[in-house]
């Protein structure tokens, strides 16, 4: 399930599962299940982590907070100019407003705020 989800690109999909796990897990909602809580707090790990689509658009979001070129993100996140593009996409699809000025890219800082909650 978790590589199921992780290699999906639907960005507002993926990010309303993030916040229900974070959710479940900062309100002790799974306190009395052990698995499920142990379960819950390994998904939201991994879809943090840079293994996955969404972690990758949750550090490019947090590099475009200060404005970032697209060679900067390409280079951060290690992956071609193409792939950049790609997730730009996906941000997109899901809601995410980006500006281009000058060459730099900069997301809303609301939608850094919703990230960080």
């Amino acid at each position: 399930m978790a590589g199921d989800l992780s290699a999906r690109s639907r960005f507002d999909e993926v990010f309303a599962i993030h916040l229900a796990l974070k959710s479940a897990i900062q309100t002790r909602l799974l306190d009395r299940h052990a698995k499920a809580r142990a379960a819950a707090e390994a998904m939201r790990r991994h879809l943090e982590s840079e293994r996955s689509v969404y972690g990758k658009q949750l550090k490019m979001i947090a590099l475009m907070e200060k404005g970032a070129s697209l060679a900067d993100l390409s280079r951060r996140l290690r992956c071609s100019r193409r792939t950049v593009f790609r997730y730009l996409n996906n941000l997109q699809e899901g809601g995410v407003t980006l500006n281009l000025e000058n060459g730099t890219y900069r997301v809303d800082r609301e939608v850094v705020r919703l990230l960080r909650r």
